[in-house]
């Protein structure tokens, strides 16, 4: 079980600190200049600009994932159902992504199933720590 700490550790550490970059580009840049990014890929959705969806990735995506992994190093009581809903709000996160860009691409599967590695992490030590459903 150690192992599985160290893991979900590593992931959530990774992905909450690439939302905080990634969220911070989208929050001072909210026209995507710096970024090579145009807001014409916001076009589908209920966005002008990448402020509100950077805004949910730092604050969401980032933060939350690093709550998380602070809950998991801790081994604080309900950890893995903290680090399993953020890897369920990942992975919601890129599908709501995949529609509002209309595309999929290796990226969108990578992190989808990087979320998905997190919630069965965190399933596994619900049921290992005996706490699946409440405990």
């Amino acid at each position: 079980m150690k192992g599985l700490y160290r893991i979900q550790s590593i992931i959530l550490c990774f992905v909450g600190v690439g939302a905080l970059f990634g969220g911070m580009l989208g929050i001072t840049d909210p026209y995507g200049v710096s970024f090579g990014m145009s807001t014409e890929l916001l076009k589908r959705g209920p966005f002008t600009s990448f402020l509100i969806p950077g805004l949910f990735l730092f604050i969401a995506i980032g933060l939350g994932h690093l709550a998380a992994f602070v809950f998991v190093k801790r081994r604080m009581k309900f950890h893995p159902y903290i680090s399993g809903a953020a890897g369920c709000i990942l992975m919601a996160w890129i599908m709501i992504q995949c529609y509002m860009l209309q595309s999929i691409n290796i990226l969108h599967v990578i992190f989808f199933m990087i979320g998905l590695a997190e919630s069965g992490i965190s399933l596994y030590m619900l049921v290992k720590l005996k706490q699946f459903p409440f405990s």
